[in-house]
């Protein structure tokens, strides 16, 4: 149990170093998923599978990082000085750095952005951010709310 007044129970950076891993360690259970609802027809090759993890550990993971560092935990930081570092509040955040940040990868990775800015990439995208966003609130201890 937390004490009051107390907005995390474990250090920021540690959630900022094991974030950044949700995207590249999810993707594959993602296509694994979508291969499931497929049929299970083998549709995904184990070969693509793994070509895409290797390339998002190549380039999405320092840029994850890089996201982190610039964008996640100041904004941690910022909240924790005015008092108002919450689970609900950060994951909004980056439940709106989702699309932006999948829209990077894209570009990054030779991709197709534009995809991402329909309703499904936002939808899928977003999800993302809100399980990052979770990840880091869980390893540095956030609270759910504000008090």
């Amino acid at each position: 149990m937390q004490e009051a007044g107390k907005q995390h129970a474990r250090s920021l950076a540690l959630g900022g170093l094991v974030s950044p891993w949700t995207v590249p360690a999810g993707l594959p259970l993602l296509f694994i998923v979508l291969d499931l609802v497929a049929g299970g027809q083998g549709s995904i090759p184990n070969s693509e599978i793994a070509g895409v993890f290797a390339a998002f550990l190549m380039f999405g993971l320092p840029f994850t990082y890089a996201v982190t560092l610039i964008l996640v935990v100041p904004v941690a930081l910022w909240l924790r000085r005015r008092q108002a570092l919450s689970a609900a509040r950060l994951c909004l955040w980056c439940i709106l750095l989702g699309p932006v940040t999948m829209y990077g990868y894209a570009w990054l990775l030779g991709g197709r952005p534009g995809e991402l800015l329909e309703p499904e990439g936002l939808l899928l995208s977003a999800a993302y951010g809100l399980a990052s966003g979770i990840v880091f609130c869980l390893a540095s201890g956030i609270r759910l709310l504000a008090r």
